[in-house]
């Protein structure tokens, strides 16, 4: 259903530094966008379905940047943990195990349902490296009414064997295959996800920067997160400190 009123507490902002309440107001959806909150209901909105939920708080959607979809199987563990210790143990040993696509659909199915029972409702994704594990996710959060990024990850060096592309060639190749598919999606959109440095040869990441221009896509990645990572990367690429 496209076109709705919701009734109750609406809590919104009219500028970016203002945050407003209207009580036992009115917030308008037309045709999937919030066409406005009213303290009484328009006329022309008066034959929309109407949700009352007087008293209750009513909230814009949070947008999550940064979310790893195949690490949700084993949030909150390892947190004791150094990054590349915390990689070895627990999130590569996971990440393979995604390109079983049975597995894949019983994972995503877990974290689609969760995201929409969550007050998230755009996010930018993380997947790994497999393309029709990443076009199932994409296709499972499409469903859900998710609105977002969702992107195959590229790693070509300082990869456990398993979960390493053979080449930056075979790994440019594959992401633009995997592009090609994920443009059917309508809510759900590509972005390009280069890992992190230390698992990006700078081949690699000229061909992906060859894609962002051909297809004008978005790119995520991660920052340095201690400084044992910031001392490797500046060894693996000194000119560009």
């Amino acid at each position: 259903m496209k076109r709705f009123v919701i009734k109750g507490n609406i809590c919104y902002s009219s500028e970016n530094r203002e945050l407003c309440v209207m009580e036992n107001g009115y917030a308008v959806c037309e045709d999937g966008i919030c066409a406005g909150a009213y303290k009484e209901l328009p006329e022309c909105y008066e034959t929309f379905p109407c949700y009352d939920y007087t008293d209750k708080l009513i909230i814009p959607g949070f947008a999550d940047l940064h979310v790893h979809a195949p690490q949700y199987s084993f949030r909150g563990l390892g947190m004791d943990l150094e990054l590349f210790d915390w990689l070895n143990t627990h999130t590569f040993i996971e990440e393979v195990k995604y390109q079983e696509l049975d597995y894949a659909e019983k994972a995503y199915d877990i974290f689609a349902e969760d995201m929409l029972k969550s007050p998230t409702t755009r996010a930018c994704v993380f997947g790994t490296i497999h393309n029709e594990a990443t076009l199932i996710l994409m296709k499972k959060l499409e469903n859900a009414g998710i609105k977002g990024f969702v992107g195959k990850v590229n790693m070509d060096r300082n990869s456990p064997e398993y979960l390493c592309e053979e080449s930056p060639e075979k790994s440019a190749e594959d992401t633009e295959a995997w592009i090609r598919k994920a443009e059917k999606f309508e809510n759900i959109r590509p972005i390009l996800i280069p890992r992190f440095i230390p698992t990006c040869s700078d081949e690699l990441m000229e061909k992906l920067s060859v894609l962002q221009k051909k297809y004008h896509l978005p790119m995520q990645s991660h920052l340095s997160e201690n400084f044992g990572e910031i001392q490797w990367v500046h060894e693996l690429c000194p000119d560009t400190a």
